[in-house]
């Protein structure tokens, strides 16, 4: 082979290595930053939770429809765990999640449980890689949930309860 031919291969194949790397290079960042997402009009901004009830305004709430009050683990690491819904849920493979997930298909901060002004509890997927389903729906935005939902992330499905003792 020619001094070229062998110079323009040896170029070509530094390019391919580079155009492998950067690729990686993006899919690290995009799974420990997630996806930049515009908000939408009419949508909640990026990392608002929806207000929270003093106590005597769940009570009033809880008597016209059923709250959920408990996920119940049915599938993945943690399964047959029921973590009451009482705070602030925050689920992923960070130290920091409130309901840490050994899951791969599960990113750092993958979602959040956040409940409501009338009592009723959404769960927001927090741009994670793989998306947070709910009754077998991807979701975009903070979803309501009712008694008996599943919401899955990852390898993971979560009940919706009334109460820890479903």
């Amino acid at each position: 082979m020619s001094e070229f031919l062998v110079s323009v291969l040896r170029i070509a194949y530094l390019a391919l290595l580079w155009v492998l790397i950067l690729l990686v290079a993006r899919t690290v960042r995009t799974d420990m930053f997630g996806r930049r997402v515009v908000a939408r009009t009419g949508a909640p901004a990026a990392g608002s939770a929806p207000p929270r009830l003093d106590r005597k305004s769940r009570r009033r709430a809880a008597g016209r429809e059923a709250i959920p009050g408990a996920l119940r683990i049915i599938s993945g690491s943690r399964a047959g765990l029921v973590i009451p819904m009482n705070d602030r849920i925050l689920v992923g493979r960070g130290g920091d999640s409130n309901l840490p997930i050994e899951d791969d298909y599960a990113s750092t901060h993958h979602a959040e449980f956040t409940q409501g002004v009338d009592g009723a509890w959404f769960v927001e997927d927090l741009r994670s890689t793989n998306g947070t389903y709910v009754n077998g729906q991807r979701i975009e935005d903070p979803t309501r949930l009712s008694i008996g939902d599943e919401v899955r992330i990852g390898r993971t499905t979560m009940a919706v309860e009334a109460d820890g003792r479903g």
